[in-house]
């Protein structure tokens, strides 16, 4: 099984998914998406390095681009959106690791609002496809 995931989704899900109290199955499987997730995030992140060194800009001890070009800064950010809306297809390392997750996110007893909450929307609505 595989599940189609938007590059700028990665560290969100990443984080929540983190976040989760989960045991057993589900928190071995959750381990297993997180580190796909994370291989994928470090390439995106090489990615948006290089972009900004194309684009005449620089990057900051506090990992945040500047450009002394607004004009460049605009062209940036607009490759910068369209990388981060492509979509990377991650695979299960084990059989029946998405259902696991799925079934522990239908099952999840903890609040959620706000954007922790569209997270988890968002993340159960790529598990169900």
């Amino acid at each position: 099984m595989e599940i189609s995931v938007k590059k700028g989704q990665l560290v969100p899900f990443y984080n929540f998914l983190n976040e989760l109290s989960l045991v057993g199955a589900s928190s071995r499987a959750r381990t297993k998406l997180n580190k796909s997730i994370l291989e994928f995030t470090k390439e995106l992140n090489s990615d948006e390095e290089k972009m900004v060194e194309e684009f005449k800009g620089t990057v900051g001890d506090n990992g945040v681009a500047t450009f002394d070009n607004q004009e460049l800064k605009r062209d940036f950010v607009k490759e910068q959106s369209e990388l981060r809306n492509e979509k990377i297809i991650i695979s299960e390392s084990i059989e029946g690791q998405f259902d696991r997750i799925k079934n522990a996110l239908e099952n999840y007893e903890k609040e959620l609002n706000g954007p922790e909450a569209e997270i988890y929307n968002d993340l159960l609505d790529i598990l169900e496809k």
